[in-house]
């Protein structure tokens, strides 16, 4: 596990203010809503200003972000800045139609991710706590479509919605969206939403098997190998990307209650490589470094451990002694010319290619091919000139969305 010099995604945390009343909501600093205002657009640059050369990916979220009264403000600075932008949203804006209006000039952003926690308005709104949600998120959903924003959708899986995997997914794709995400609940112990382990099984067999199927779904948090085979990739929280809250305070993770310290005092570095981010990510179980699987799931959920009394991953079984990864075998397209769509970040290991969320480390002689795919030559030509270890690499880079046919 290769921890970056700096993060290269940052998920910022506008403002706690939210029009859903979510029952697993997890915003972890929920009691200091009313006792202090989250920092103003001109704040959020001061503070990002010194290292949002850093960012390839930036994630609006709150609370809901578009609430803060300076929301396109800060949209248009990080965009202006950085590689990729995400919204996180529950779709219910204020004036919807003056929302995707003003979104359509946003050339930067990727998409919306919108939360969708049920096939139906009673599975939805069990979660959201707000009557009427479903179909006003649905309303919007089109609406941002029909005006060309790319829309995802993310679903928390309950005991409400376990069972209807398929069923959101289909809704999603009548609607449009370029792919849904399914996550577990993360957060204290909720036994009215949380499913059963067994309950939770099925959800994940679900969609594996949609995932296999080609279907653009994944999963938004990463589940223990040891719960059950699966093709979830570890979290890269305090590896490469970390959570700024409303008021300046550094997070590992948007779920972690832990907070690292203010970028109010503290540089980004110093906080970075801080004995309390270093501790953090040690929380890691000992008996789970001894896995075969720890290298793809890393542990588990840190977050989930420091919510749950007994302190551990709720999903974390034995460690596995034989684990092999499950792999698609493809052919590349040898008359296809590649272009990197990455950033090339020198690390002490080498270098990391950033992209859209994603993040190979390589070694240092892993450049001169990258640098080879710049659209002129064919895959099949890199390949006779790099061999096949180079084929290797191309197939990861390709597989990750991190070249593309120029």
């Amino acid at each position: 596990m290769h921890v970056l010099s700096l993060p290269a995604i940052y998920a910022l945390e506008l403002t706690p203010a939210c029009n859903n009343r979510c029952i697993g909501c997890s915003n972890v600093y929920a009691s200091r809503r009313a006792k202090y205002p989250p920092m103003s657009a001109g704040q959020w640059r001061d503070l990002l200003a010194p290292f949002i050369s850093e960012a390839v990916q930036i994630r609006l979220t709150g609370g809901e972000p578009t609430l803060h009264p300076g929301f396109f403000q800060i949209l248009e600075y990080v965009a202006s800045h950085t590689a990729w932008v995400t919204i996180f949203t529950n779709g219910r804006w204020l004036d919807a139609q003056q929302f995707v209006e003003r979104m359509q000039g946003q050339s930067k952003v990727t998409g919306l991710l919108v939360s969708l926690h049920g096939a139906d308005p009673t599975s939805h709104e069990r979660f959201t706590g707000c009557p009427g949600s479903f179909e006003e998120t649905l309303s919007n959903i089109r609406l941002a479509i029909a005006h060309g924003i790319t829309v995802a959708l993310n679903t928390v899986i309950t005991r409400h919605s376990w069972h209807q995997i398929e069923e959101i997914v289909a809704l999603g794709q009548s609607l449009g969206v370029q792919h849904m995400a399914f996550s577990r609940y993360i957060g204290p112990p909720l036994p009215i939403i949380e499913p059963t382990q067994s309950q939770l099984q099925a959800a994940f067999r679900q969609i594996q098997g949609l995932m296999r199927a080609g279907i653009p779904v994944t999963y938004g948090i990463s589940v223990p190998q040891c719960f059950m085979p699966n093709d979830s990739e570890g979290c890269l929280a305090g590896v490469a990307y970390l959570s700024i809250d409303p008021w300046g305070n550094v997070r590992p993770c948007a779920h972690s209650p832990t907070v690292i310290g203010s970028l109010h005092k503290k540089s980004l570095a110093e906080l970075w490589h801080s004995t309390e981010m270093d501790a953090w990510r040690a929380l890691v179980p000992s008996e789970c470094t001894t896995c075969a699987a720890y290298s793809v799931c890393h542990g588990g959920c840190r977050a989930i451990q420091e919510l749950r009394p007994e302190g551990r991953d709720p999903l974390r079984g034995s460690p596995l002694t034989e684990f092999i990864p499950h792999q698609t075998i493809r052919e590349l397209p040898s008359d296809v010319r590649p272009r990197a769509m990455l950033r090339m970040r020198p690390e002490p290991f080498g270098y990391a290619l950033l992209g859209q969320g994603r993040i190979v480390p390589v070694h240092a002689d892993a450049r001169p091919l990258i640098e080879a795919c710049n659209g002129q030559a064919t895959f099949a030509e890199l390949v006779s000139r790099f061999g096949p270890g180079g084929l290797d690499l191309l197939g990861e880079l390709w597989d990750s969305g991190l070249l593309e046919a120029a």
